[in-house]
């Protein structure tokens, strides 16, 4: 299956986790992809002359990973974490957000990170 944002992918690096469901960041809607390497924002407009937009963060730069659930009767779920770029608030349906939620723990918990290459393992 061809993926909107194969052309962007670095050598070697796979999708593990796209959401098929729209995310709002900074009140604007994209898709999310989760590759071996990073997490992507993605969202494509125009139907003849289309415009592309990426928005990535790779796995060293996220700390503070949070899951939060907003509202009464259509809860919508929030996955915020700080990076580099500072902090980010994604929010989206709360199964498929959930899902996102635990996709980027795994990822991030998997991800060795600068601090522990000198660190002697015991």
């Amino acid at each position: 299956m061809s993926m909107p944002i194969e052309k962007y992918l670095l050598p070697e690096e796979k999708v593990i986790f796209w959401s098929d469901f729209n995310v709002k960041y900074k009140e604007v809607d994209y898709r999310v992809f989760i590759t071996s390497h990073r997490l992507l924002l993605y969202r494509a407009q125009g139907v003849l002359f289309k415009k592309e937009e990426i928005i990535t963060d790779n796995w060293a730069q996220i700390r503070g990973l949070q899951y939060s659930e907003t509202g009464r009767l259509s809860k919508k779920g929030l996955v915020s974490y700080s990076s580099s770029k500072g902090e980010t608030v994604l929010e989206g349906p709360r199964g498929g957000m959930l899902s996102l939620f635990k996709a980027i723990q795994r990822q991030t918990l998997d991800s060795p990170r600068s601090w522990d290459e000198d660190r002697p393992n015991n």
